[in-house]
């Protein structure tokens, strides 16, 4: 397999992911801060960055793979990209390797580790066989929706491990790749509406959904808008700021349901909680992992 590079500017990484298109049958990826920095300046904000992704370099990679001897392609590729250097100011620097296979293909999963939190296990798919005696969620992490690593995600399960949730209607809002809600379904939940507003991320989650022999109801949608029943948990793993916006809780869950929360930097809890007790919840346990903040609380 060919792994091509494509090192230009951010200006011209539309341009040159077009001409990776045409010969990368397994997609392109562009390495950007740029595009993380106007995210961080948009409506969409996080509460969290690592402290160097805005400190990387200003260049940036164009990365495409081709399966096949680079000669068939290398006269057509340099072609359209000389074409693209003539047309425009900025620099676009082209260099291909062979990689092995079992580099793209197999490497990646040595990342990924079966999560224990509570009663829950969280099991890359292939290594269900070595999944014990716990809640197991089996994911396909393969396009990184949410893999349970995260310390926020963590947080959720260990707060779900309290509570009883069989027979319960539940949301998993901002649900991502599904594994709060499907770890509800799997401790005994009724039924679980899955919602989130990336439909990508719906796709990982419905092949997660399949893989746990599980079924829910998915939506793309925002926070619980729209919801007019009562519902007897929310879980949202989101950020404090987009929790914040999630206004009308106090009204969809039902007196003595329970809303899980995590994705919180420490210093945003207090005001989230105060405003969550405004809507008529009471804090019934808080649980902290580094900076991170989870809360379980309860309807009046």
């Amino acid at each position: 397999m060919i792994k091509i590079v494509c090192i230009t500017t951010h200006e011209g990484a539309e341009l040159v992911a077009d001409i990776l298109y045409e010969f990368s049958r397994s997609g392109v990826t562009i390495l950007d801060k740029e595009d993380v920095a106007e995210l961080w300046n948009s409506t969409l904000v996080f509460d969290y960055l690592e402290d160097d992704v805005l400190d990387r370099p200003e260049e940036v990679s164009v990365i495409g793979y081709y399966e096949g001897d680079y000669s068939e392609i290398s006269d057509d590729l340099e072609k359209k990209i000389n074409d693209l250097r003539d047309r425009v100011s900025y620099p676009i620097l082209l260099s291909a390797e062979e990689v092995k296979d079992a580099d793209w293909t197999e490497d990646w999963k040595s990342f990924y580790e079966i999560i224990r939190v509570g009663e829950f296990e969280v099991v890359p798919v292939w290594k269900q066989e070595e999944a014990t005696d716990g809640i197991v969620v089996l994911i396909d992490p393969g396009a990184a929706f949410g893999t349970g690593e995260h310390e926020s995600t963590r947080l959720c399960l260990s707060l779900l491990s309290d509570i009883v949730v069989t027979g319960k209607k539940v949301i998993d809002t901002g649900c991502g790749s599904g594994i709060l809600g499907i770890a509800a379904l799997k401790k005994g939940a009724k039924e679980v509406l899955f919602r989130d507003i990336d439909e990508s991320a719906l796709n990982n989650l419905r092949e997660n959904i399949r893989l746990n022999g599980v079924s829910g109801v998915v939506e793309c949608a925002s926070l619980l808008e729209g919801i007019e029943k009562p519902i007897d948990l929310v879980l949202a793993n989101i950020t404090a700021d987009i929790l914040s916006r999630m206004t009308n809780a106090g009204d969809v869950v039902k007196s003595g349901g329970y809303l899980i929360m995590s994705g919180i930097i420490d210093k945003y809890a207090p005001d989230l909680i105060e405003q969550y007790r405004g809507m008529g919840f009471d804090l019934v346990r808080e649980e902290t992992d580094g900076i991170w903040k989870g809360l379980l609380m309860r309807k009046k």
